[in-house]
C-alpha cells in the first residue's frame, strides 16, 4: 500500500511511543503495579500496526489503522489510570496525552481518506460495469 518510512502518521506514532516510554520510566509502580507493562504493550502496538498494515492491501492497511487507533485509545485509559492513581504526574500525563491526540487525529484523517478512495473506486467500477 505505502512505504512505511514515508508515512507522517508512523513518525508521529513513534514519537508518541518514545514519549510514553520516557515518562513511564519514572512511573511510581507502587501506586499502579501492573499499569506499566500494559501501557508499554499498548503504545508499542500503535506504530507497529501502522507499519505492518502499510505493507498490505488498502483493506488490510485500513484494518491495521483501526487496530492502531484502538491501541491509542487503550493508552489513553492506562495513562489516565496512572495519573489518577498518583503514579504519573499531571505534566507527564498531558505530554503523552497531547501526542496521543495528534496521532489519533492523523489516523482518523488517513482512515477517512482511505474510505473516500475506496468509495470512488467502487463508484467508478459500477459505472464501468
Amino acid at each position: 500500500m505505502a512505504d512505511p518510512k514515508n508515512l507522517r502518521v508512523l513518525e508521529a506514532a513513534l514519537q508518541f511511543a518514545v514519549a510514553v516510554h520516557e515518562h513511564v520510566d519514572v512511573l511510581d509502580v507502587t501506586r499502579a503495579p501492573r499499569i506499566r507493562a500494559q501501557l508499554l504493550r499498548a503504545v508499542d502496538s500503535v506504530p507497529a500496526n501502522i507499519a505492518e498494515g502499510a505493507r498490505g492491501s488498502r483493506a488490510q492497511f485500513a484494518n491495521h489503522l483501526r487496530i492502531a487507533r484502538g491501541s491509542a485509545d487503550e493508552v489513553a485509559v492506562h495513562l489516565r489510570i496512572a495519573r489518577d492513581a498518583g503514579a504519573l504526574e499531571e505534566r507527564q500525563y498531558w505530554r503523552c496525552e497531547n501526542k496521543r491526540v495528534i496521532v489519533c487525529k492523523m489516523l482518523t484523517r488517513l482512515l477517512y481518506a482511505l474510505d473516500e478512495q475506496e468509495a470512488r473506486t467502487l463508484d467508478r467500477d459500477r459505472r464501468n460495469a
